[in-house]
This record gives C-alpha cells, sequence and structure tokens, in this order.
C-alpha cells in the first residue's frame, strides 16, 4: 500500500454525467469519484445509478470547475 506521507502526488478528477448523455454534460466535476457522484445525486434527485463517471484532465476540470 502506498504511503499518503508525504502525498504521491496522484491528481485524479473526475465528472458525472447522466447515463445515455450522447454530449457527455457534466452534472458535477470532483476529485473523488464518490463525492461527485453523490452530489449528482443530491442535486438532480435522481437515483445515483442514473450517472456514469468519466476521468478527466485538470484541465478540463478547472475549466468546468469555473
Amino acid at each position: 500500500m502506498p504511503s499518503l506521507q508525504p502525498d504521491p502526488g496522484f491528481d485524479y478528477y473526475f465528472k458525472t454525467c447522466k447515463k445515455g448523455d450522447s454530449e457527455a454534460k457534466a452534472v458535477t466535476v470532483d476529485q473523488s469519484p464518490v463525492a461527485a457522484l453523490a452530489h449528482a445525486s443530491e442535486i438532480t434527485r435522481l437515483p445515483r445509478d442514473n450517472f456514469e463517471i468519466h476521468e478527466i484532465s485538470k484541465e478540463e476540470f478547472e475549466r468546468l470547475r469555473a
């Protein structure tokens, strides 16, 4: 198991999209896939299985958060 002290420097970013959305428009973005999914469900009041998670670049993450 990798040590988290010091920080290993891994950066992952995720967006949550509605399943079947051909444009894959982001409902939410986060650094945690679980948090992105939970926020999307909370915002839309749809069950979590209505969404899919996509890993995105840091640049896209920053653009979508703005």
